[in-house]
């Protein structure tokens, strides 16, 4: 006689049991989350606004969308470090913090079409490798821990249409991107004189969620909601978004705002 066992499907992200840290934010009801926050191009007389990096907020608002809670998003410092209470997360990209192991959620993989980081250089320049070269990326690139591992020198910006800005101004020699946006920022003619390198770098990690403290059921629900954001496409329909606002903010350069 065979015995059947009872298949049982894993339990929903927002069914599995919250530890601590979101049970505190349940009874706030709402989920404060840290995230990169930068001022887009403007016209230079207006006032600075920092406004959510797409990839941070659209995460932040599937975690608040799994929970039942509302989403509070709050700007992080410019290193992505954050120094009280004042947040239940912090999302910072693919920013690798000097955080234990065990109080950090992430995806290991970016989305197929957007895996592929790239750099830009001087057309004609002779090809070499980047060790000891200067990079502009930007805050949380999931590409600038293979830069130093190659040995670049990786010089940060708030953003990645800073990164650019700071790249054609000749304050690095490479510019490091994913491929397709990187493709897309040099079409304009402004962009002429530079021409896409043929290595491809490999990307270390996707977004990162870390907790203030330990909290194992906590840190096991924001897993399971990461996969499930994955596995619905939430996590392709931000890195568009993602590529679309690069795009927009350099096209926006070239009609002469500035980038602060």
């Amino acid at each position: 006689m065979v015995a059947l066992l009872a298949w049982q499907w894993p339990a929903a992200p927002g069914d599995m049991p919250r530890g601590p840290l979101l049970q505190a934010a349940e009874q706030r009801q709402v989920l404060r989350v840290g995230v990169r926050s930068y001022p887009r191009p403007s016209l230079g007389q207006e006032a600075l606004v920092a406004e959510p990096d797409e990839l941070d907020s659209q995460l932040a608002e599937a975690l608040g969308a799994y929970l039942g809670l509302k989403v509070q998003l709050q700007a992080l410092p410019q290193d992505g470090q954050w120094h009280d209470d004042r947040v239940d997360l912090v999302i910072a990209g693919s920013l690798k913090l000097p955080v234990a192991a065990d109080r950090v959620a992430s995806l290991r993989d970016l989305p197929v079409q957007y895996r592929e980081g790239a750099l830009i250089g001087l057309r004609n320049a002779p090809v070499r490798p980047v060790r000891e070269q200067s990079v502009c990326v930007a805050v949380g690139s999931p590409w600038a821990q293979t830069l130093q591992q190659q040995g670049a020198e990786l010089r940060t910006y708030v953003s990645s249409i800073r990164a650019a800005v700071a790249f054609m101004a000749g304050e690095c020699n490479l510019l490091a991107e994913e491929r397709h946006s990187l493709q897309a920022l040099a079409q304009p003619p402004d962009w002429r004189f530079y021409a896409l390198l043929p290595q491809t770098l490999k990307a270390s990690s996707d977004l990162r969620v870390y907790l203030p403290v330990v909290d194992k059921q906590s840190r096991a629900l924001i897993n399971a909601a990461l996969r499930d954001w994955q596995a619905r496409g939430g996590q392709t329909r931000a890195w568009e978004l993602r590529s679309n606002a690069l795009l927009v903010d350099s096209l926006k350069i070239g009609d002469g705002l500035v980038c602060h």
